[in-house]
């Protein structure tokens, strides 16, 4: 009859050579804990420019088309600063640092307001090639996203059912007999809030649009490509 002994040790070189193994697909392994990752997504103040208005701060818009006005007037306005640590097994070892600003916008032609957000972060689920802020602007479930950055021709952003795409910046734009600077344009495929209203034909509602933001001033135009008229900003007041 064999002695105890004869059975631990030959479990115990068994269990040695698979504390060793350092193939991470068998079991034993003990892998090395990931270094420490720290992404800081402050935004910048070429960023706040576009973005920036504080209650009170109101746009007047024009329709190229039927010559209607329409006032939209910043009623909240929210710029917070997020430290958010991973807690998930594959992020617990990421920080993320980002800006965040929103703020609500009425509109006197629509009879209803927009809420618009920056992009959150999230460790356990953002990937973080190709990191950059997008604006999302929200009315009762529609959405889309209007404007990015930084500035660059391959990057894209979008909500699911739109996608908006950098065209170019211009140093320049006249529109309404008034001049622009820096002004970055984007081109988004179906633009859930062109027509909000449910009476709007299926044909007419999504159309192609181009978006206009100038340095500064915030969106100052914005086309309907599939019908060919604008509403194009003539007045505004913007409070820092």
């Amino acid at each position: 009859m064999k002695s105890l002994n004869s059975y631990i040790f030959p479990l115990l070189i068994l269990m040695l050579i698979i504390g060793c193994d350092k193939d991470p697909s068998k079991p034993g392994y003990q892998g090395k804990p990931p270094k420490p990752e720290f992404h800081d997504m402050s935004m910048s103040e070429d960023l706040k420019s576009y973005l920036w208005s504080k209650p009170g701060s109101y746009w007047i818009y024009k329709n190229t088309k039927t010559g209607d006005l329409d006032t939209q007037v910043c009623t909240g306005f929210l710029f917070n600063n997020i430290t958010i640590k991973g807690d998930e097994s594959h992020s617990k070892h990421i920080t993320i640092k980002y800006d965040l600003i929103a703020r609500n916008i009425s509109s006197t032609y629509t009879k209803h307001g927009f809420y618009d957000e920056t992009t959150r972060y999230y460790p356990n689920s953002t990937p973080f090639k190709g990191m950059f802020y997008s604006l999302i602007r929200n009315v009762s479930g529609s959405v889309i996203s209007s404007f990015h950055y930084p500035f660059n021709y391959l990057e894209k952003s979008g909500t699911g059912s739109t996608n908006t795409s950098f065209i170019e910046m211009n140093g320049t734009l006249s529109i309404q007999n008034k001049t622009y600077h820096h002004v970055a344009k984007f081109e988004i495929d179906r633009d859930n809030l062109w027509y909000p209203r449910d009476f709007t034909p299926i044909e007419l509602k999504y159309p192609r649009a181009i978006y206009f933001w100038a340095k500064d001033v915030g969106l100052v135009k914005r086309e309907n490509k599939n019908e060919n008229y604008s509403w194009e900003l003539i007045e505004y007041n913007i409070i820092k």
